[in-house]
């Protein structure tokens, strides 16, 4: 579509500003898969920072401006200190509208246009973008008026640099999103008018396009997709049929075998039981299919300086690795298998023991049946951040590399050989240092130690993709590494995946269980007192932020259902306040944590010069004397399950309820 048609149907456009955020992200902080709930422009006007737009990746520096559809994914990585705005807006044509432009806006909405470019003249859009943050924050409607009229100005100059700079704008493609959305939320339910409301677009239509793209329609693909999944799980684990369904998005699982009989001409039992088993076609999208569509890469030279990789001894611990060493795997099953076999054949042996009268004693090994040793080598195929790994076995020796991870290895009882370093602590938080005796520092999750990562000579590396995404190739030439893909918002996400990397699901499985179950239980009791609005901040040297519904803090606040003052009731990570922001501080109670350099008292100055602000002194919370300073490690450093239960002590605890 030409620029001028999309002036065109902007004259024609009736706008409504949803929101205005100003958003800080400190160094390797990052918005993980932030599905846009309506057009949206971003501009960053500070720092660096890695964004990709549906997989569209923009390296964006000071004063870069990108726009995307509602539907569309959003991923920033900070490289630095980011300061951005984020603009959410609802743009329809007023009605009657002319044929020519219900026939423009079919051809390409320009609201759902993706583009970027850095503008030749930033201040203007600078300073229109900080008017409308500052106007938002403000309750009458006569301000909001106000930052409808800004938002024009700023769509106007806009359009202004893309007409001057020749900026490319890109139509998007709703059957690639589609496909992309099936693939994220298979295991939830999805409609066709979900997915049409999800791109804003118009279920016909997007049904049309994607049987023309797919060559089936959107339910059947997602079905595909269900099928295949569980095709997978049913070689590639011992998880029982009804956890299969439910992991594929089926509750009920007889309706997911007779969807899986209608799909695949036999029952998931009957499937398992004469498909050859799965390592011989895991690259394959087919198992009728003899050549994978990936293919298999040999062995690679690794530069880093340790190689001990490549010349292990044949322990029994070493027999945990990664699909490359597959064959290795199937070898020492064999053996096992071969040895059952020996031991059923000859039940006894000589073990040299004297008896009283002189005699030797036998005594029968415990025979390891076929059963057992497939249990112990059966391999899981897990997708994590960075791809895929297959895994046998438990873990003896893990690497652990954020705090939220530590605690969920803990959790589940596995204690880490190598760990990186609480945030808070020397060098462990107060909550886990009993448990860590004797567990390796490796560096903190910003740094890692790679060398003495290496020298732990660990099994399994777990980590993160928002913290150590640069050197993941040089941690899995280590050992076999799973990555989680965030560390924002509700931590039970990543735990999930550690249990299964770990081969603890059952133990996982039931230490959630016992927590919603507390929390449950904790919320029944606070009845009425989920009224009271819980307002969250953090103090540091440089700036004041309040926390919102997607930090760790905010997800359990939710769970619990107590409510949160406006500004944070929101499905947002924080944002960062000036003081003419400070009433976005107030509720019913004001908990709040300091972040403070060791030796440091910076951050403590800015906590009293804010309280001796009169807007701060005017709040309802500084009137009430409900100011109160907690952990910062509990209420939000820690980010794991053990930390959860103590937040969950916490809050209870101020609600005077048991």
């Amino acid at each position: 579509m030409k620029l001028s048609d999309h002036i065109l149907i902007w004259n024609h456009a009736a706008v409504t500003v949803l929101d205005v955020r100003h958003v800080i992200l400190e160094p390797g902080d990052s918005l993980r898969a932030y599905r846009l709930p309506a057009s949206a422009f971003v501009y960053t006007v500070r720092g660096r920072a890695q964004v990709s737009l549906d997989g569209t990746k923009h390296a964006t520096e000071r004063f870069h401006v990108l726009h995307g559809g509602k539907g569309v994914q959003l991923d920033i990585t900070a490289e630095e200190w980011l300061e951005y705005y984020l603009i959410l807006y609802k743009a329809v044509l007023t009605l009657p509208a002319r044929q020519e432009l219900v026939r423009l806006m079919e051809a390409g909405s320009p609201f759902q246009s993706q583009y970027g470019f850095s503008p030749l003249y930033p201040v203007a859009l600078y300073e229109l973008a900080g008017r409308m943050s500052g106007e938002w924050e403000r309750p009458d409607a006569l301000q909001k008026l106000h930052v409808k009229t800004l938002f024009y100005q700023f769509v106007h100059e806009v359009l202004g640099h893309l007409h001057r700079q020749g900026t490319a704008v890109l139509r998007p493609d709703p059957v690639a999103q589609a496909v992309r959305y099936i693939h994220d939320h298979f295991r939830t339910p999805v409609t066709l008018e979900a997915l049409a409301d999800i791109l804003d677009c118009n279920s016909r239509q997007l049904l049309r396009m994607f049987k023309s793209r797919m060559k089936t329609s959107p339910i059947d693909y997602l079905i595909r997709v269900r099928m295949d999944k569980a095709k997978e799980l049913l070689l590639g684990t011992d998880l029982t049929l009804k956890e299969i369904a439910e992991h594929v998005g089926y509750p009920d699982s007889y309706y997911f075998s007779r969807m899986f009989k209608k799909y695949e001409g036999v029952s998931p039992r009957s499937f398992a039981a004469h498909v050859p088993a799965w390592p011989r076609s895991r690259n394959n999208p087919s198992l009728m299919s003899g050549s994978p569509i990936v293919s298999i890469k040999p062995s690679g030279y690794s530069d880093f300086d340790n190689h001990y990789q490549d010349n292990r001894e044949g322990d029994l611990s070493m027999m945990y690795k990664d699909s490359r060493t597959s064959m290795a795997g199937a070898l020492i099953l064999c053996l096992l298998l071969l040895l059952s076999a020996c031991s059923t054949a000859a039940p006894t042996s000589t073990t040299g023991a004297k008896t009283p009268s002189g005699g030797t004693s036998t005594t029968a090994p415990a025979a390891t049946s076929a059963t057992e040793a497939k249990a112990v080598q059966t391999p899981r195929v897990i997708k994590h951040a960075m791809g895929e790994v297959t895994l046998t076995g438990t873990p003896e020796r893990v690497v652990i590399l954020t705090n939220e991870g530590t605690e969920a290895l803990l959790t589940v009882g596995i204690k880490p050989i190598g760990a990186v370093k609480s945030w808070l602590g020397d060098p462990w938080y107060d909550h886990i240092k009993d448990s860590m005796q004797g567990v390796t520092v490796v560096g903190d999750e910003l740094q890692p130690n790679l060398e003495l990562i290496a020298s732990l000579k660990p099994d399994l590396i777990i980590g993160n993709k928002v913290r150590q995404e640069k050197i993941y190739e040089q941690l899995k030439q280590i050992a076999p590494t799973v990555f989680a893909a965030d560390l924002v918002g509700d931590w039970k996400i990543n735990f999930k995946l550690y249990a299964e990397a770990l081969n603890k699901m059952t133990e996982g499985e039931k230490a959630m269980a016992d927590f919603d179950k507390r929390v449950a239980e904790a919320k029944a009791k606070l009845g009425d007192k989920v009224k009271t609005q819980v307002s969250v901040a953090r103090f540091s040297a440089t700036q004041v932020r309040i926390y919102q519904k997607q930090t760790f803090s905010g997800v359990l606040l939710d769970q619990l259902g107590i409510a949160r003052p406006a500004s944070q009731d929101k499905d947002s990570f924080m944002e960062v306040l000036s003081k003419e922001k400070i009433p976005s501080l107030d509720g019913d109670v004001l908990f709040y944590f300091v972040t403070e350099a060791a030796g440091k008292t910076d951050a403590a100055k800015v906590v009293e010069e804010w309280k001796n602000d009169p807007l701060f002194k005017n709040l309802n919370v500084a009137k009430t004397n409900k100011v109160i300073q907690v952990d910062e490690g509990i209420w939000n450093s820690a980010g794991g399950y053990k930390a959860a239960n103590l937040l969950l002590n916490e809050i209870m605890a101020y609600f005077n309820v048991k």
